[in-house]
């Protein structure tokens, strides 16, 4: 029976046959674009166009966590400055580092790397971080590290009541169906650290107004489509 192989995951991130869209992530108050998250889709030749619960068991299965995240931040880069160089203001592009990632000896070069090849200022990549790492002493050196590179770093970890966190971030992520105590003390913390909170899995125009009611400006979710390409990026800020 066919099925999706790790080796076939392997050669379209090699051959960069994967493909990224993006979710916005919206500053509700003056409707301003704060950033956008990229997510990976797979244009497969026999199973056609494949989204994250198709792609993600194949990395797991395949131990691809340090080369698909390579990727991501590769073309993260490259695509905030081609939108730059055509007036399209996307101010800070996003994605998600699987744990082994973030562990790898290697990880500071490779994010160094990526930004350098996608030609992007670092301070445009953002990078969530996995559950449970701000609370692990281990990383916070390495974490110390990729900031001083300028690049971003997000959690949720607040928003599931992770204890001892190390708070060098730059954006603290609600979690969807976070519930009042977490919007309030990831809120609190966002002023006190002068870092964004971001509401994500946000499908209702009573969910967002809701957060915005409670501090959290910045939403990203269904309430505003689905996920799409780099040039419908570009149409709708260019609306």
């Amino acid at each position: 029976m066919n099925r999706l192989r790790p080796a076939s995951l392997r050669d379209a991130i090699e051959s960069d046959s994967l493909s990224l869209h993006y979710q916005m992530q919206v500053h509700v108050p003056d409707r301003r674009l704060s950033g956008v998250e990229g997510l990976v889709r797979w244009p497969h030749p026999s199973f056609g166009l494949l989204g994250p619960s198709e792609i993600l068991p194949i990395v797991e299965e395949g131990l691809l966590h340090v080369l698909f995240d390579g990727w991501v931040m590769r073309t993260l880069c490259a695509q905030v400055v081609r939108w730059r160089k055509e007036n399209v203001l996307v101010p800070l592009v996003a994605a998600n580092l699987w744990p082994q990632t973030l562990r790898h000896p290697g990880i500071v070069e490779i994010i160094r790397e990526a930004v350098a090849a996608g030609g992007a200022a670092a301070g445009m990549l953002e990078l969530e971080l996995p559950p449970g790492a701000l609370a692990d002493p281990a990383l916070h050196d390495r974490l110390r590290e990729i900031r001083r590179l300028g690049v971003r770093l997000a959690s949720d970890d607040l928003g599931r009541e992770a204890g001892a966190p190390f708070l060098g971030v730059d954006t603290l992520k609600l979690p969807r169906g976070a519930d009042a105590a977490a919007v309030a003390r990831v809120v609190a913390a966002g002023r006190e650290l002068v870092a964004r909170v971001v509401a994500e899995g946000v499908e209702t125009a009573a969910e967002r107004d809701a957060l915005v009611a409670a501090g959290c400006e910045v939403v990203q979710g269904y309430v505003y489509g689905p996920e799409v390409s780099a040039s419908d990026i570009r149409s709708l800020v260019s609306d």
